[in-house]
């Protein structure tokens, strides 16, 4: 009786719809995109490194705090000796691998041919084992080249044809800083990156060369990169790198760390964190279109209730009990906010898809926003609690009617 009673009279359970499927379009499609947006990321930097750790200047978990930013910047900068002493030091049962970074922007000239603001990965020759470099053509420098300082690079895809119009450019020349280096190696093409972490644009020399770029004291954050070991848990590794730059810094038990020992968890947490404060202004701002739609449901409701009035009170008459009229009006009620959530879950996906579409257009398949089955049972679950809602008081004063009154009603 509920379904025929939503079935005959379809304008007003579209009206009664509409009110729902907007609330459950405002809080599912906030729930969606944060879910997607979070997953997106975090997979992103746990690409990075999620089981290294990165010894460095500055700290990824500090920031916004009282602390003050100048006791940052006046520590020192990790040094190849720093990298060193740890490789040497720190037990092979704990790291895997042990690598240096330092880096830089330079101008690069090949010919008549200029790319403005390149940034200049000096890495060790084990960087490639904690943050694979894929390559396209050519080879990544080895040990020996490394060690030595051999004047070879590994450039971007995007760099190549810049410089020379073709990725086809082994063996060929360029200059940095007044410095002729060899391309050995061309990455492979990335796209765009949704944290801006592409090879594409990135030049990659041996350290020991990039000495003769720029100072590690000079450059931008230098870090000190160790893999944990299989089995071997990041905090670990954390508290034996601590306690190694410590010696090798001459700190005293009561001196503060003049390092950051980082992992990558530190930037995934904050970005679950932010993501959880936005989810909370979603539910606040679905919430109110919720509550519209519940008004708009019950005050449907109500006139569903005063049209059948004679037709209660004959079921009554007849023997319906109270608790079966009051299920036939929560039904109805809940027939209509599920029908609701569909529509609003449908408009979800439509707005996912197309918003998919722009970003594979931008990033590539770094960005998947998709509806999930929480997302799903999330809308469908706040459809049947709206409905329970919008229709209680409805049926219960249905429930109680009088059927002799009832019956004699116009």
């Amino acid at each position: 009786m509920s379904y025929q009673a939503v079935r005959l009279n379809k304008l007003r359970s579209i009206l009664s719809v509409l009110g729902i499927s907007i609330g459950i379009f405002c809080v599912v499609s906030v729930y969606a995109l944060v879910h997607s947006l979070e997953t997106s990321l975090n997979n992103q930097f746990n690409k990075l490194g999620s089981d290294v750790v990165f010894v460095q200047k500055w700290p990824w978990d500090d920031f916004g705090n009282n602390y003050p930013w100048w006791t940052y910047l006046k520590r020192p900068q990790s040094s190849p000796e720093d990298a060193r002493f740890l490789s040497q030091k720190i037990s092979p049962k704990l790291v895997s691998a042990t690598a240096y970074i330092f880096k830089s922007t330079f101008d690069l000239q090949a010919g008549d041919k200029n790319a403005k603001s390149i940034t200049v990965n000096c890495i060790s020759h084990k960087f490639p084992e904690i943050q694979p470099i894929d390559i396209e053509f050519g080879r990544m420098f080895t040990e020996e080249e490394a060690r030595a300082g051999r004047a070879v690079a590994v450039i971007g895809n995007n760099i190549a044809l810049e410089l020379w119009g073709t990725t086809q450019v082994l063996g060929k020349t360029m200059r940095i800083k007044n410095n002729d280096v060899v391309v050995i190696g061309v990455c492979e093409y990335q796209g765009n990156n949704i944290i801006g972490a592409s090879n594409d644009n990135l030049v990659f020399v041996p350290d020991q060369w990039g000495k003769n770029l720029i100072s590690y004291r000079n450059a931008n954050d230098a870090q000190i990169l160790l893999k944990a070991a299989p089995g071997i848990s990041l905090e670990e590794v954390q508290f034996e790198a601590r306690r190694l730059m410590r010696q090798i810094r001459r700190l005293k038990p009561q001196e503060v760390d003049d390092f950051a020992v980082n992992k990558m968890s530190m930037i995934t947490e904050a970005i679950s964190t932010l993501f959880i404060q936005i989810r909370k202004i979603g539910v606040i701002i679905g919430g109110f279109a919720m509550l519209v739609g519940c008004f708009g449901v019950a005050n449907i409701m109500f006139v569903s209730v005063k049209e059948r009035t004679r037709e209660i009170g004959i079921q009554k008459a007849i023997g319906a009990k109270n608790y079966a009229i009051s299920i036939q009006f929560l039904m109805e009620s809940i027939w209509l906010s599920i029908a609701g959530g569909i529509i609003g879950l449908l408009g979800v996906q439509l707005v996912l898809w197309l918003l998919g579409i722009a970003a594979a257009q931008q990033f590539g398949n770094d960005v998947v926003l998709r509806l999930s089955p929480e997302d799903t049972l999330l809308g469908v679950a706040t459809s049947v609690v709206v409905g329970l809602i919008a229709g209680v008081i409805p049926a219960r004063s249905a429930s109680r009617l009088n059927p002799v009154e009832a019956i004699r009603s116009s």
